[in-house]
């Protein structure tokens, strides 16, 4: 049997995983034999996606590779059963079960780097990307979920353009403005809540608070989208991206499968940078107009211009039919190697153990 300080020690490894917005949408269950990870009704419903939603998977394929990650650090064999409880209850995502492992595991190349993986949407150099480090990338996968390392100028500006495209949508989407306004903390109290996006974690430019703010009411928002203010907010947004040393995109089959698997994979990849020194912005945008674009929740004067963004991200990446862009992340060598991070829930928050009742 695992002792309780060990899984402690697994579900804080967990709940370093990356989510939407830092929404931290999961809860975990000891019972002493399994840990389960489930998706937290009482705390996040309406706050952030919704428990099927392939951002909210992403989350969950990540947390689930950071325990398996730590449990490997303890000579610790995981054994995940997916979805116990079938389309019954699509919300319980994974029973986590845990063997001793005589063996260490062959390929080390990630797994011990879990509790440094972060999130620096700072500026970077302009150094290139070491060819090792791509040739590592190139090999990782999980799955049905594979990984393109994009070091090219020119395809690197193409896909900037996508992110221009998908980010004039977001800004002219309401649901999607209000979830983000939604999760924004500007002030010091609300930082210490503990979820959403801290603004020092940003890298706004001066007077960036001031005007999230004033942008923040819908009612105002649709105004300056009729003077085209979304086209000025989508070109800052797409910025860093056509000016990246490096991209990275998590692709995979745009199903539930697919996406617990890119969420792994994200994981995985994004702390074997970090462990590199090697920095990653992650860009949920593109992934989520096409997303919308999929399940009819993009708004009908925005269908073509998202129809027409799904086309040019097939083609400038050059994926097969059945796949899907899941992630994108910038990547580089960081100007400021210790950015802020936003604040994580207490533990008491994400966790139930019911192992000693």
């Amino acid at each position: 049997m695992t002792d309780r300080n060990t899984i402690l020690q697994l579900v804080n490894a967990g709940h370093r995983a990356p989510s939407a917005d830092n929404s931290q949408p999961w809860h975990f269950h000891w019972n002493g034999e399994q840990l389960s990870l489930r998706y937290d009704h009482a705390r996040v419903t309406g706050r952030t996606f919704p428990p099927d939603n392939q951002a909210t998977l992403l989350s969950m394929g990540a947390a689930v590779e950071n325990i398996v990650n730590a449990a490997q650090q303890r000579d610790l064999k995981t054994e995940i059963h997916w979805w116990p409880e079938g389309e019954a209850n699509r919300a319980y995502y994974a029973a986590l079960a845990f063997k001793p492992s005589p063996v260490k595991p062959l390929l080390e190349r990630t797994k011990q780097y879990p509790s440094i993986r972060h999130t620096n949407r700072f500026p970077y150099k302009n150094t290139p990307l070491p060819r090792d480090v791509l040739d590592s990338l190139g090999e990782l996968s999980e799955g049905s979920a594979r990984l393109i390392a994009i070091n090219e100028p020119g395809q690197i500006r193409q896909v900037g353009q996508l992110v221009k495209s998908a980010s004039e949508i977001r800004f002219q989407t309401r649901e999607v403005h209000e979830w983000l306004m939604a999760s924004l903390r500007f002030s010091e109290d609300s930082v210490k809540e503990a979820d959403g996006l801290d603004l020092k974690t940003l890298a706004l430019p001066p007077g960036g608070s001031y005007l999230l703010k004033f942008i923040g009411d819908w009612n105002r928002m649709k105004i300056l989208n009729r003077l085209g203010i979304y086209k000025f907010l989508a070109a800052v947004d797409s910025a860093p991206v056509a000016g990246a040393p490096a991209l990275l995109a998590v692709i995979a089959p745009p199903d539930v499968t697919g996406a617990l698997d890119a969420g792994m994979l994200l994981n995985r990849s994004w702390s074997f940078l970090n462990g590199q020194h090697i920095a990653a912005h992650p860009y949920y945008v593109i992934s989520d107009q096409l997303a919308r674009l999929s399940t009819g929740t993009v708004p009908s004067d925005l269908v073509g211009a998202a129809t027409t963004l799904a086309n040019n991200c097939q083609n400038t990446l050059g994926l097969s039919e059945g796949e899907s862009l899941h992630m994108l992340l910038r990547v580089g060598y960081p100007k400021k190697q210790t950015p802020p991070s936003s604040l994580r829930l207490p533990i008491e928050k994400v966790f139930t153990d019911t192992s000693t009742r």
